[in-house]
């Protein structure tokens, strides 16, 4: 087991105020690693670092719009002087598409999607990478959806974001794997969340084969285990819990 044990290591989780990015941060936290709760709800990322902390483990808060540069380098600054390392980091932090049809996402809509979906995990990975090169180790987990391999008929940026994703994943992969750094990506399958509340989740639920639908911690898991050292040989791959629904 002590291949899954994140003893000693340093993780940021965006989005991780809610939803799978709380889930993963307390999953982390759990296998012993220090966390950095990033959320643009500072009071939410609070609210779960303190929750990490009550039960015996390490955490900090950071307000974080992923949005912009300048708060993404302060959150890998913070927690670099807070913990000493930056080893981990989960590119979480999403929004959703609000079931446009194509004809109906303008510019300004296209581009505020893909800024948040995909741009800022470019910047959050690139402001990570040179503690992880240094280190010569690092784990990054990009958070991507079934609507980045299957497509998605009403959110069209959505979609494209969450391939975009991929694509940068599997790229990103190739140029750091000789810095013993893993790169992967995460497909993730419906889950109840706020968000796939908000798009609504019974007339989804027939999708999936498993006789449930998808937890937080079902993502969770799956985050663990790619930022383990159990993890140490698979890179750039897309790992998809999704209970079978798409194969």
């Amino acid at each position: 087991m002590q291949y899954y044990s994140l003893a000693g290591r340093a993780a940021i989780v965006t989005g991780a105020g809610h939803g799978i990015g709380r889930a993963a941060a307390i999953r982390l936290a759990e296998l012993g690693a220090k966390v950095t709760v990033c959320d643009i709800d500072g009071e939410s990322a609070e609210a779960v670092a303190k929750e990490i902390i009550e039960q015996g483990q390490r955490a900090i808060a950071s307000k974080c719009n992923v949005c912009f540069l300048e708060d993404i380098q302060k959150t890998v600054v913070q927690t670099a002087d807070a913990f000493g390392r930056v080893d981990i980091l989960v590119n979480n932090a999403a929004g959703g598409g609000g079931g446009m049809q194509l004809s109906e996402v303008g510019y300004k809509e296209w581009d505020r999607l893909i800024l948040l979906d995909l741009t800022s995990a470019y910047m959050f990975s690139k402001e990570a990478l040179p503690y992880m090169m240094e280190q010569n180790y690092g784990k990054i987990v990009n958070i991507s959806s079934g609507a980045g391999i299957v497509g998605d008929g009403t959110d069209i940026h959505y979609a494209t974001a969450k391939a975009g994703l991929i694509g940068m994943t599997k790229s990103m992969a190739q140029q750091v794997a000789k810095y013993h750094i893993n790169v992967n990506a995460l497909g993730v399958g419906l889950t109840d969340t706020r968000m796939s509340r908000r798009r609504g989740l019974e007339e989804q639920i027939p999708s999936i084969l498993w006789p449930r639908i998808g937890k937080p911690e079902d993502q969770a898991n799956a985050i663990a285990f790619l930022v383990s050292d159990a993890a140490e040989y698979i890179t750039g791959q897309v790992v998809c819990p999704n209970g079978g629904s798409w194969m």
